[in-house]
């Protein structure tokens, strides 16, 4: 096993520190546009752009990775947050840094819950109550703090990369926001039909939410990899739906099947239309894998290789059961050259020709 492959396999040697702060920024409400812990050049009109990561303990390995790589090839500039459930957060401890912020899931969202840990009954997440409304799967309460968080980060544009995501080109902000200061937005017209059943339940309760009628089918699709939010519209999505509802919170957690991603491609697209300073495109950042079945290295090469000019990561869905450090170091020969020294078995791929495309463009299934 190579240096890289350890460490994204390796033991857990680092000591516990303090418990993180619930709020990112308790000075002020969401509502507020200052942002106090921002030191930068009033004169300088740059959008300011961070990472955020929302993961749990048996994606720990895989989020290794993703850290690895944004160490490698983002700029220092761009800051990473990584929220992880209670529970998992000693698995996350020496992941934590000087450039990248550990969050307790649970804090980060503003109701107050109650654990109970389905895992170990063999359920694939744990279960979370609130005072009032519907309990919360660990796979909503990772929506939520989505949300949540991406209001209160020190940053223009929150760019959201799951565990499971790693970067195999240089990432830099003009890749989300444009020269005249519009946040990308993926958007895939006609992409969701009948044969996506789930996907037509989340426009649906997008619907409902935001008090939109229901779009004929078929409809766009906003879910993807390293997924952009300007954040000003993350507030003003929050807002309207506390207009609306009440609490945010729990007309995302009554209406059960959500998905973030949707919900804020709706609103950014039927509610703030122009106004919501956004470039709309069909180009992903990430060359997606969402299948079930185990892939080879030929596979995984395969994969790489069929990157797209704008891709600058690749996503391996964990439900595909393959070990994070079992392709590490595959990806890692992919990073410039100056960004693998000191790291052996990086230096080139080992695993002969390239095998036919594995089948990563597939409308995404979560």
């Amino acid at each position: 096993m190579t240096k890289l492959a350890s460490d994204v396999h390796g033991s857990l040697s680092g000591h516990a520190r303090g418990s993180p702060r619930a709020s990112v920024r308790p000075e002020e409400d969401r509502r507020g546009e200052a942002v106090s812990d921002r030191r930068r050049d009033p004169t300088d009109v740059t959008p300011t752009v961070a990472f955020v990561t929302v993961s749990y303990g048996p994606d720990r390995d895989r989020c290794a990775l993703l850290c690895r790589s944004i160490e490698r090839l983002a700029p220092t500039t761009v800051g990473h947050w990584l929220l992880v459930e209670r529970a998992d957060l000693p698995l996350f401890r020496e992941l934590e840094t000087g450039s990248r912020r550990l969050l307790v899931t649970e804090d980060v969202v503003p109701v107050r819950l109650v654990r109970l840990a389905a895992r170990r009954l063999g359920l694939p997440s744990d279960i979370f109550l609130q005072r009032r409304g519907k309990p919360i799967r660990g796979w909503l309460l990772q929506q939520l703090a989505k949300l949540a968080i991406s209001c209160d980060i020190p940053a223009d544009v929150i760019v959201h990369v799951d565990s499971d995501v790693t970067l195999v080109r240089e990432f830099q902000p003009a890749s989300v926001v444009d020269s005249e200061g519009r946040v990308r937005l993926y958007r895939l017209p006609g992409a969701i039909g009948s044969e996506l059943p789930s996907h037509v339940k989340w426009h649906r309760s997008a619907e409902r939410l935001l008090g939109l009628p229901p779009a004929p089918i078929p409809l766009p699709d906003y879910i993807t990899h390293l997924v952009p939010w300007r954040r000003e519209n993350v507030v003003a999505l929050l807002d309207y739906l506390e207009d609306r509802e009440g609490s945010w919170v729990r007309a995302i957690a009554n209406a059960w099947n959500v998905s973030e991603y949707i919900l804020y491609g709706r609103f950014v697209n039927d509610v703030l239309g122009d106004s919501a300073g956004v470039a709309a495109t069909t180009a992903s950042l990430c060359r997606d894998y969402w299948g079930s079945e185990h892939l080879s290295a030929q596979q995984i090469d395969a994969l790489l290789a069929a990157m797209e000019p704008d891709e600058v990561a690749v996503s391996i869905t964990a439900k595909a059961g393959i070990p994070a450090a079992s392709y590490a170091d595959q990806i890692a020969s992919r990073w410039p050259a100056d960004k693998q020294e000191g790291m052996p078995g990086a230096g080139g791929s080992r695993h002969g020709p390239r095998a036919a495309s594995a089948n990563s463009r597939s409308t995404p299934r979560r």
